[in-house]
């Protein structure tokens, strides 16, 4: 058996929760007096670290004596991007309770479902979504037992309805007299801290259980895997939402805990963005590939940004070519990182250094083991990423129970990643498992045709994906461009073309069988992922597919 790891070994608490690396622990030696927190349009330093600990005191005394809040409890969070998010994040998990960040941006059916997954006690909600959340429940079962409702930016309550929780007054007038719960030697580690939900992006979405000791392990692994990459000296511009993976265990812990100042914005805009960055100086910004194709052609980030150090690209690959021309634009790395959910949820991260190797996803971080499998589960050069450290999921949550378990016996989680190792333990991913085609028993990755495909100079965004012949025998590759070039006389002379620039590239069984096609739009999610399902071939076979037989 081949397991690949990092050579460092990994230094943390290995019994502290989040709480106690927030109160306890200082990794960078953060003064007091560092803006935790500033808000991206105002300029305002709204937490300095000395005031952000004090207001989660603050909030989490007031949850546990006034809300009502136990030791176990689910705490839903329904809300766009606020600057007091991260304080509401940590107070729940200051008083033992478990933080359930909810998408705002969920249909009714689709926050029942969530609601039904992490059975909150409580929801913590922004009062412009409350008629959504009331919709929510009302579709849910007679005997789910509903949550109380507390929204947290009004001063008046409905009785009957929802109670007020006023944030921002109790920040200002609160008490800070707390002390987190106490656990027994050996437990606080195992202690439940967040109920995330998966991307969905072939169903819906999945609740992953993670615990105090995954985030806390998680953070001391980026900590140490990309040492001095995020520092008091460091200021991030949070553009991705805090209800996401990478704002709630990302932003709220991870740069919070290692002292970085955080930027917040409540939604993505160019321009205001890029007015931030030379106000406040930000040296680092998380991107999606949406929003680094926006980055490229906006004219509003036209410019000098000299405060810019790296773009830090996550969620979905972000092609070379597009990486090349943000470098170019912005005078900055672009460095790709690797997570998901399951994994707290960093895994590898090129450091800043590393950017002059193509292709790859950087090196596993301290503390984690992989391995390359077939589908059998033997080691395989190129094949499935499984892997295993202290950052894993407990499991996911499946019709209400916690205790469900996706991993192997000895410990490895199936990633769905398909990929490959070089002799310096950089990674490089080919394509998802479940998205290869197979063509007369060759898999072909849609991504290799995808990275082809955007490297056509009049191809502005690409997706493959596989259909079966009329003979149903086998698969064969689907291509879809968007371009600028308009009329159908040129558009089918520019389909010819890239083709061509295809084809002289890949092998036979790779070529684009299945036609070229142009769309408006390249269907993605809000992290940039390609939706393969709502691909017109994908649409037709489904529709197909669900068409009554006639006898």
């Amino acid at each position: 058996m081949v397991i690949y790891t990092n050579p460092e070994p990994l230094n943390y608490p290995q019994d502290a929760t989040i709480t106690d690396v927030l109160f306890r622990h200082n990794l960078n030696d953060t003064p007091d007096q560092k803006p935790a927190i500033i808000d991206g349009i105002s300029g305002e330093v709204v937490f300095t670290y000395a005031t952000f600990r004090e207001s989660v005191r603050k909030v989490a005394r007031h949850l546990r004596h006034e809300v009502g809040v136990k030791e176990g409890a689910v705490v839903g969070i329904l809300s766009t991007n606020k600057n007091y998010y991260p304080i509401c994040v940590h107070a729940i998990l200051a008083v033992g309770g478990v933080v359930s960040a909810l998408n705002p941006l969920y249909e009714p059916n689709e926050l029942a479902h969530a609601l039904g997954l992490s059975e909150p006690a409580h929801v913590l909600a922004e009062e412009a979504l409350l008629p959504k959340l009331v919709a929510a429940l009302g579709t849910l079962p007679s005997l789910f037992e509903k949550p109380s409702l507390h929204v947290w930016d009004t001063a008046e309550s409905e009785p009957g309805v929802y109670a007020a929780l006023d944030v921002e007054s109790i920040i200002q007038n609160g008490v800070a007299d707390f002390q987190p719960p106490r656990y027994a030697p050996g437990t606080a580690a195992k202690k439940l801290a967040f109920i995330c939900f998966s991307s969905g992006t072939s169903g819906l979405v999945k609740g992953v259980k993670l615990s105090h000791g995954n985030i806390v392990s998680n953070i001391f692994q980026q900590s140490q895997g990309l040492r001095g990459m995020f520092t008091p000296q460091t200021v991030v511009a949070l553009i991705v939402p805090f209800f996401h993976v990478l704002g709630l265990a990302g932003f709220c812990c991870q740069y919070v805990c290692q002292g970085a100042p955080i930027v917040t914005f409540k939604r993505f805009e160019v321009g205001p963005l890029m007015e931030a960055v030379n106000k406040y100086s930000i040296t680092h910004i998380n991107v999606v590939p949406p929003i680094a194709l926006e980055l490229l052609r906006n004219s509003a980030a036209q410019g000098e940004y000299p405060s810019v150090k790296c773009l830090i690209n996550a969620a979905a690959p972000l092609n070379q070519r597009q990486a090349d021309q943000l470098c170019e634009k912005f005078g900055c790395v672009v460095t790709q990182w690797y997570g998901m959910t399951e994994a707290s949820p960093s895994i590898a991260s090129q450091r800043e250094n590393e950017v002059e190797i193509p292709g790859t996803i950087g090196r596993l971080l301290p503390g984690i083991e992989m391995r390359i499998v077939d589908e059998d589960f033997n080691d395989a050069r190129v094949g499935e990423f499984a892997i295993r450290g202290p950052n894993i999921m407990q499991g996911y949550v499946d019709s209400g129970k916690r205790s469900d378990s996706p991993h192997t016996p000895d410990g490895f989680l199936r990633t769905g990643d398909i990929g490959h190792v070089d002799e310096n333990g950089y990674l490089y991913i080919v394509d998802r498992a479940k998205e290869m085609i197979k063509v007369k028993g060759n898999q072909v990755a849609p991504a290799e045709l995808e990275a082809i495909l955007i490297t056509h100079p009049r191809v502005t965004d690409a997706a493959v994906c596989g259909i079966y012949n009329e003979h149903g025998t086998s698969e064969m590759p689907v291509g879809y461009i968007t371009t600028d070039v308009q009329g159908g006389e040129e558009q089918q002379l520019l389909k010819d073309d890239v083709l061509k620039h295809v084809h002289s590239q890949v092998s036979r069984y790779k070529q684009i069988t299945g036609g070229l096609h142009v769309l408006h739009a390249i269907p993605r999610n809000p992290a940039g992922k390609i939706l393969r399902r709502l691909l017109p071939a994908k649409l037709q076979a489904a529709n197909r597919s669900s068409v009554p037989s006639r006898l």
